[in-house]
């Protein structure tokens, strides 16, 4: 049976027919996911040990998520 003639309801997760396709999200492919870690850094990456510590702390305070 095809899944290209499914009826799906209004308001259905549409990716979810993409994945069964092959389709992976940008977010979930690993040359992204470095990409991304790699732009975060580089806001720390000329701090000193106590200034890095102390942006951290201000991204956790503002419940920032940082790529790990």
């Amino acid at each position: 049976m095809s899944n290209e003639h499914i009826w799906t309801p209004s308001g259905t997760d549409i990716t979810l027919r993409w994945r069964l396709n092959g389709w992976v999200p940008p977010s979930e492919m690993p040359e992204y996911q470095l990409k991304w870690k790699r732009y975060q850094e580089l806001s720390t990456r000329k701090l000193e040990d106590k200034a890095r510590q102390e942006f951290e702390l201000v991204l956790k305070r503002n419940k920032i998520a940082r790529l790990r």
